[in-house]
């Protein structure tokens, strides 16, 4: 094949994945404003027949629905399924490598902790940089925590989503680039992983965390990777907050900060003493730089960037 034909050939290998992302966020904002607008209307129906015509909707009730974001997600991965087949599924995605050892475990969750406290400092930063301009990031967090105090987004947010995600991201996506390299997988997966999220706050923190989980996928398995996701979701996340949600603010304030704190004190810890092993990972494989150039420049690929640093500057104005 000349140059040339190997350029097409990538671009074309590539912006199936990109195109399939966009697919994926169109049809995950359809049918949650569909479940929205029937939660609505639902809503008026109740207050027409009791007779309040003045009643206002109840916002934080529609907001807490998780039940159009559960069926999206399922029908997104069952047209995944379909599209790349079932034995793709069970050889490369359910793929096993190594053993899993309980301290490389802990060590990789005490990694994803500190890829926490390096998303609170960015946080902070943005927030002093926008300031600048009279615009806040706080209405962006408080937008993209979610609320979890109904069970239907409890499920979604803490143990649908994190599966979910493992099996597009460090299953689909980073096994369909795995033939290009481990460390181009790694680095495609976390990067889409993090754009993905469509939002200033999330988007460097979800690159960072999609590396580690990433490594997992591609080392152990995409359970070990789902595993270390949950538990990051449902413990670290949403149990942590609700043990703590009796006690007053500063005292809940201070044993997140000590948790996620003593994660990024043992990261830091794990980092500096395998500094050579990590090395020589990177530097274990060769990176094609046509795949990375032709990664990004593709229809597909293009395409979700473009819709996703244009929902970036939105989300700027919540």
């Amino acid at each position: 094949m000349t140059e040339k034909q190997i350029n097409k050939w990538l671009r074309r290998q590539f912006s199936p994945i990109g195109w399939g992302l966009v697919g994926y966020y169109v049809l995950m904002n359809v049918v949650v404003t569909a479940a929205m607008t029937v939660d609505m209307l639902g809503q008026s129906m109740n207050a027409i027949l009791a007779g309040d015509f003045g009643m206002e909707l109840d916002m934080d009730a529609l907001m807490s629905n998780g039940w159009g974001y559960i069926v999206a997600t399922i029908a997104g991965l069952l047209i995944l399924h379909a599209w790349k087949g079932p034995d793709f599924f069970r050889q490369e995605i359910l793929a096993k490598e190594r053993t899993m050892q309980p301290g490389v475990f802990f060590g990789l969750l005490a990694l994803c902790l500190g890829s926490q406290m390096a998303n609170s400092l960015w946080i902070s930063l943005l927030e002093t940089v926008l300031n600048v301009f009279d615009i806040s990031a706080l209405g962006i967090l408080e937008s993209v925590s979610g609320s979890t105090e109904s069970f239907s987004m409890f499920l979604y947010a803490s143990i649908l989503a994190p599966i979910a995600e493992e099996l597009l991201f460090r299953g689909y996506i980073l096994r369909s680039l795995r033939p290009y390299g481990k460390r181009f997988a790694i680095l495609g997966s976390a990067v889409l992983f993090g754009l993905f999220h469509g939002n200033l706050l999330q988007t460097p923190y979800a690159l960072l965390v999609g590396l580690v989980l990433g490594y997992v996928a591609v080392e152990y398995s995409v359970v070990w990777a789902a595993a270390l996701h949950l538990f990051n979701n449902l413990v670290v996340a949403d149990l942590l907050s609700r043990l703590t949600a009796p006690l007053p603010e500063m005292a809940a304030s201070v044993i997140s900060l000590a948790v996620i704190g003593a994660g990024a004190i043992a990261s830091v810890v794990i980092l500096i003493r395998n500094r050579q092993a990590i090395r020589d990972y990177r530097s274990s494989e060769w990176i094609d730089r046509r795949c990375v150039k032709w990664f990004f420049l593709n229809s597909g690929i293009i395409a979700l960037m473009i819709l996703m640093f244009g929902n970036m500057l939105l989300m700027l104005n919540v």
